[in-house]
């Protein structure tokens, strides 16, 4: 069993610890709700820590409105205390905050747990200065203390997936793999990829962030790096319509079978050269590789002729892989064109 303390758990400690000490310093009871609070607000990256914060004035300003009312209403009977909260998470649901429910909740329970010397302006004003405190020591760790490199990580799990998704298109058209052990294979490079979208999603948001130094260098690697999820997505569709597909056109043609095997080995090297020349590791000749996605398009051209008159039974099962592979084949001729302007970029800077 692996035990990994990351970045982001070491900035949440720090983060609780310096909430514990501001609250200690200015002397406010209940410090953990403040402590609560900085765990609820870290966040994976600084512009999502500066859209909480946005979220978490609206939403804490409804929590409020209805704590109090609740109060004056109901009293702070639990059944009451429960009947806000219900309220208030179908509201900020409705608005479209389902990130900071957990907080508001936190923010109503605070409010309406008071004492029996009632509500007055100076205690809700320490019961929001504790859910303050937590969001912003949350936000302050997470701009000073091991700012994330986005790019770094992000194309670590592109690389990591395209590994996958290269060893899965070599062992299938040799069938070298159990049914099961694919399957697993399969599911195991879906959650990659997934997770690799989820990813770009947060360095997308980092684009209008104030914390970036080359800012049209930023914008070409995320240009990039989309594309290159793109081809993940098309070689996994591709793995897939391969295990569908694979083992009934070499029942049925052995001349298609071998054609797509030669075409599936060829697109999956064009795939790891254009990968590995962004990294700087080969130099791809432009005409010779010119001179092979030529032989690619005649291959995918003799595929198609071949179905030319065949039955609607060969074509279910040859078309969906050629589809595939022509997809496949038109986004990394794309990501090879980006990846050499950028090349040409490095050189001339």
């Amino acid at each position: 069993m692996e035990f990994n303390i990351g970045p982001r758990m070491v900035k949440t400690g720090l983060a609780v610890a310096l909430t514990l000490l501001v609250t200690g310093l200015f002397g406010l009871e209940l410090e953990l709700v403040a402590a609560i609070a900085a765990v609820l607000a870290m966040q994976p990256s600084i512009m999502r820590s500066f859209k909480y914060i946005k979220e978490v004035i609206i939403s804490n300003s409804v929590g409020v409105a209805f704590a109090l009312g609740g109060l004056l209403l109901l009293g702070n009977h639990p059944i009451s205390v429960a009947a806000v909260v219900i309220i208030s998470i179908a509201i900020n649901i409705r608005l479209g905050l389902n990130k900071t429910v957990s907080l508001t909740v936190l923010t109503i329970v605070t409010i309406m747990l008071v004492s029996d010397g009632g509500i007055n302006f100076i205690y809700i004003v320490e019961r929001l200065s504790l859910v303050a405190i937590g969001v912003l020591s949350a936000f302050i760790v997470n701009v000073l203390v091991y700012p994330p490199d986005h790019q770094k990580i992000l194309f670590s799990m592109i690389k990591n997936a395209s590994e996958k998704t290269n060893f899965l298109l070599r062992v299938i058209p040799n069938q070298t793999m159990s049914v099961p052990q694919m399957k697993d294979e399969d599911k195991e490079l879906e959650k990659m990829i997934q997770r690799t979208r989820d990813y770009y999603e947060i360095i997308s948001d980092e684009r209008n962030s104030l914390f970036i130094k080359k800012r049209p260098d930023f914008l070409r690697t995320i240009i990039l790096y989309k594309h290159m999820i793109r081809v993940l997505r098309k070689k996994h569709t591709l793995i897939q319509q391969l295990e569908n597909n694979f083992k009934n056109i070499e029942n049925i043609s052995s001349g298609k079978f071998h054609l797509i095997k030669k075409l599936v080995i060829e697109i999956n090297a064009y795939s790891e050269n254009v990968l590995l020349m962004y990294e700087d590791k080969i130099i791809l000749d432009k005409d010779l590789q010119r001179e092979t996605k030529v032989a690619m398009q005649v291959t995918i051209n003799n595929i198609i002729d071949a179905l030319q008159g065949s039955d609607f039974e060969k074509w279910t099962y040859v078309f969906p892989i050629s589809n595939s592979i022509i997809e496949l084949f038109y986004e990394l001729d794309k990501l090879e064109r980006l990846v050499r302007i950028n090349e040409q970029r490095r050189n001339k800077s």
